[in-house]
């Protein structure tokens, strides 16, 4: 979804609630991560895309007013100047709402089948944050997701869904049939968790904040689902089209989004997506941050660092000079384009000329051709670090290979996209002012590169810490999140008697 610097404030918004007040402060990311098929390109350009977050990066908000209450609340606490606030930015909001998807939502949105919905949500918060505690509290790092996938499973059958299959690569995958009348509609959150299996992950509480890694990403997100499902059962609510509710593995780093690929290569007739992750009310991701990352190792024969000195070069020392010429690498601002080594690794003892070096190394854009431009520039490093050692010492004997190890597809559904405009005239309806349209680097990726529209949209309350050991949530009026990514997906399908589907177009519904 996921993690901002802070810098001077010059900007301070808040938000609470469902409003948008006039001062406070906004915090934290949308974040999340990788790829599938890699010769499909997005409808939209990236190259033509303002910057974006990463993964496990949706917004975080903070709601204090002042100083104090930040400090005795670590969710509320951060603010965003205007350059970052800028950053996440992936297109300006549509200035007005399609008048016949504004209708359609409104209808929606005031009829009786639907305020009733929407209460029984707002009743339901403890038990969507109690299963939310329950299913964080079940170890999922990337690989290792079959506990948790199992255990969602059962919750699935449990809440009234009888159409449960955990497929091939261990994505849960439940479907509520509709009428037949409408779009299959996507609903995912990832089980996988950035945690090792020996994390703590216990669930604790201070004063209204939880704390738990993996809580928000994206444990909240699996249980708002079964929420939704509780309340169209007890209100006995047909959907014109059918909701496919998928549980994904592999969405976090080197799981390279291995689940959402699958599941789309699978399921060919989906119309529209709606990815859950960690984002705050007036803010959806419409963007799909692109990334390419690669292990490079470097060989040479080793030798003692005494007797063998001057005679065989250095596998480390090739690895050193390749990251000295990263480190100076010199990438766009705009579209934002990054890049890191993350991870090294190499060596024997300390007087051993080293025989290997590896490392990871994560490259995004928010551009497809500077994506593309940054990632052959860092490869030809890889050569160039490994023949500058071979000629430091007179051999040819140092070599090196790359691997690529993840390819997260980038990409943007149109603001004026339907399902863009859907999830505004829902948020109004529900007197929520839409603040962002947001890029991220999560699930997303895959569906938006498939043409098939798409929005990050979130499940309230303040959220905090992503991808750390102090992730928190304070679910305090989390409700209000459930209810607006509610209204947003059942107008998306369709209610039978009440509206069609707010995908109406040919580009729209597939």
């Amino acid at each position: 979804m996921p993690h901002f610097a802070l810098k001077s404030l010059s900007v301070a918004l808040l938000l609470a609630g469902s409003s948008l007040l006039p001062s406070a402060a906004l915090s934290g990311g949308i974040h999340a991560e990788d790829d599938h098929d890699h010769d499909h390109q997005p409808n939209h350009q990236a190259n033509q895309q303002q910057s974006a977050i990463t993964s496990r990066q949706l917004v975080q908000v903070a709601t204090t007013a002042n100083a104090a209450s930040s400090a005795s609340n670590p969710a509320a606490a951060g603010v965003l100047d205007e350059a970052t606030l800028q950053s996440l930015k992936a297109a300006p909001l549509p200035k007005q709402i399609n008048p016949k998807v504004r209708a359609l939502v409104d209808k929606l949105a005031a009829s009786a089948v639907i305020k009733q919905a929407l209460d029984r949500l707002k009743t339901d918060e403890a038990r969507f944050v109690q299963e939310a505690i329950q299913l964080s509290e079940i170890p999922a790092p990337t690989f290792e997701e079959a506990k948790k996938g199992q255990a969602y499973a059962t919750l699935l059958r449990a809440n009234g869904l009888t159409d449960v299959r955990i497929d091939s690569i261990g994505n849960v995958i439940g479907v509520r049939k509709g009428s037949g009348q409408g779009p299959t509609i996507a609903v995912i959150a990832h089980l996988d968790t950035v945690f090792d299996a020996k994390t703590d992950v216990k669930v604790k509480k201070k004063g209204s904040v939880l704390f738990g890694p993996g809580l928000t990403d994206d444990s909240a997100g699996l249980a708002m689902m079964l929420s939704w499902l509780r309340t169209l059962d007890q209100g006995r609510i047909e959907t014109q089209g059918d909701l496919v509710l998928v549980a994904s593995v592999g969405e976090e780093g080197n799981g390279d989004l291995r689940g959402v690929k699958q599941f789309f290569k699978d399921n060919t007739s989906i119309s529209g997506a709606v990815i859950l992750e960690a984002a705050p009310l007036p803010v959806i991701a419409i963007m799909n941050t692109g990334s390419n990352r690669f292990q490079i190792d470097f060989k040479g024969p080793g030798g003692h660092s005494y007797a063998a000195f001057g005679q065989v070069p250095s596998a480390i020392h090739a690895q050193g000079r390749f990251i000295a010429k990263v480190a100076d690498l010199q990438v766009p601002a705009s579209p934002k384009t990054t890049f890191t080594v993350g991870i090294v690794n190499g060596g024997r003892s300390v007087n051993t000329i080293a025989p290997n070096a590896s490392l990871e190394i994560d490259i995004r854009s928010n551009g497809n051709a500077e994506l593309q431009a940054t990632t052959k520039q860092v490869l030809a490093f890889a050569g160039q670090a490994a023949a500058e050692e071979n000629k430091r010492w007179g051999t040819k004997s140092l070599t090196f290979s790359v691997k690529q190890i993840g390819a997260r597809p980038g990409g943007m559904t149109p603001p004026e996209s339907a399902i863009v405009q859907t999830w505004m005239a829902a948020a109004e309806a529900q007197g929520v002012k839409p603040m962002l349209l947001a890029g991220a680097s999560t699930d997303a990726g895959v569906p938006i590169s498939r043409g098939i529209p798409t929005i990050v949209t979130g499940f309230g309350g303040k959220t905090g810490g992503f991808h750390s050991l102090d992730e928190n949530w304070d679910p305090t009026n989390a409700y209000k999140g459930v209810q607006l990514s509610f209204l947003t997906t059942m107008a998306l399908v369709g209610v039978q008697g009440v509206v069609p589907s707010t995908l109406t177009g040919p580009e729209e519904r597939r």
